[in-house]
């Protein structure tokens, strides 16, 4: 059931795109491997630390939603749909662009995007529709887009080759486009991005409803005094994190491999969307914070895909996005840590493996509390120095004190996570005869 979990509730970003590089059998083994190592690395993580990832999930929710708020507008100026769905496939690395492709690039694909929200419209009814026509959209694209390689050639101009390139646009720099008129928003619906989705409605239904099965079965067998192993108890505790992931990515496609591309260039980029795809941009996930700068990286260029330890959102009214992010790790935090509190009364191989069990289970719940201390005491510390000119007490007590705790907590908190998850399968070397005796809810038939 962990497995099982930490697998199927991924919602990764889209990956690095093969473009024809790597031909043949040997080239499908390695992208598949490629594959393959991603969600078995976030498996891992997931089952380390599923509360990093319900921080994570729950930052990409707070932004999407305050970016469809803002897009939403233009969507009706521009009489194109736009939802929530939208945003967070933009921010996954969902909508590309492609420069140095002129064999991909179309005018009237280029018209379709680029132009309307700043050119001129001539009218043309067709039956019982209207459409639009850019009459200036290639007249304006031909100022901002070098000739192609044949007429550079007849101009006595050297022509240097550059290959493709792809680059993801977030939604809030779609949102920063259309409001400086610079493009028109695509017409994509919804269900078309769902459509290259992995999953559907039913089948998270059905996960979820597998998990909560396995709740049902610990609550009959307390009520008949019947032995609840650790490992299932601590299951539980990843159930509750599973079941918070699918809710929270509820609106998100699951799987995609194929990004949707929006535009593309015969040559460079024109110099309007330059001035907003910025080169490098910082990764805003809170949990970033909080890790040595020779594990974190806080910023890193762009490329043709969205990390999936990254939550990019350069151009936000939304700004606090890292506070929710921090209440929705604490929380987590001590969800899971009182859920292992139930495994007191089960049976432990000795009194000592019981002795750190309930200890491991106190440091899991108590760390978000005194983590609150520490935020609060800083921000105490910060407020006295304001009024009062000795600075050495705090540099030399509080200071300490707080990097002592900042230092300290984090390792021991990792420590009794390690140990909890050992004891887990340690204990199922010493169960009792009454975990072998099942129940009705085990004998009923249901999905597993």
């Amino acid at each position: 059931m962990i497995f099982t979990c930490t697998w199927t509730v991924q919602h990764l970003n889209v990956p690095e795109q093969r473009e024809e590089r790597d031909p043949g059998f040997k080239g499908d083994v390695k992208w598949s491997l490629k594959g393959f190592w991603t969600s078995t690395k976030w498996m891992c993580i997931t089952i380390l630390a599923p509360e990093a990832l319900v921080s994570l999930n729950l930052g990409q929710l707070v932004d999407a939603m305050a970016t469809t708020a803002e897009i939403r507008s233009f969507a009706e100026e521009d009489h194109v749909p736009w939802t929530l769905t939208h945003s967070l496939f933009a921010n996954m690395g969902g909508f590309v662009i492609r420069e140095n492709e002129p064999e991909r690039a179309g005018a009237a694909c280029q018209c379709g995007h680029l132009g309307p929200a700043l050119q001129s419209k001539e009218e043309v009814k067709t039956g019982a529709q209207t459409e639009s026509i850019c009459v200036e959209g290639v007249a304006q694209l031909a100022s901002v887009i070098p000739p192609a390689k044949e007429e550079q050639l007849e101009m006595g101009v050297e022509v240097q080759a550059k290959t493709g390139k792809i680059t993801f646009v977030l939604a809030s720099e779609i949102w920063t486009l259309r409001k400086r008129r610079i493009i028109r928003l695509p017409y994509i619906t919804k269900e078309e991005i769902m459509d290259k989705s992995k999953s559907d409605n039913f089948a998270r239904l059905l996960a979820i409803g597998q998990t909560l099965w396995l709740v049902v079965q610990m609550i009959v067998r307390a009520s008949r005094h019947l032995e609840v192993s650790q490992l299932e108890i601590g299951t539980a505790a990843f159930v509750s994190c599973a079941i918070m992931i699918y809710a929270l990515n509820w609106h998100k496609p699951k799987g995609v491999g194929v990004p949707w591309t929006i535009w593309t260039f015969p040559g460079p980029f024109p110099n309007q969307l330059e001035t907003v795809l910025l080169p490098k941009l910082e990764n805003d996930w809170f949990i970033t914070s909080l890790l040595p700068l020779s594990l974190s990286t806080r910023t890193e260029h762009r490329s043709s895909l969205v990390p999936n330890h990254h939550r990019y959102m350069p151009y936000t009214t939304s700004r606090d996005t890292g506070d929710w992010e921090f209440w929705c790790l604490l929380l987590s935090m001590t969800l899971i840590g009182a859920i292992h509190f139930a495994a007191i009364k089960a049976t432990f191989p000795s009194h000592i493996e019981k002795l750190l069990w309930l200890i491991a289970s106190s440091v899991c719940t108590g760390f978000p509390l005194l983590w609150v201390f520490i935020v609060v005491l800083d921000k105490l510390s910060r407020s006295i120095a304001r009024f009062t000119k000795h600075l050495r007490v705090r540099d030399y007590s509080v200071l300490f004190l707080a990097i002592l705790l900042t230092c300290g907590l984090p390792l021991l908190y990792v420590a009794a996570r390690v140990f909890i998850i050992v004891e887990l399968f340690r204990s199922l070397f010493f169960l009792p005869p009454s975990a072998f005796v099942a129940t009705w809810a085990s004998n009923i038939p249901h999905i597993s």
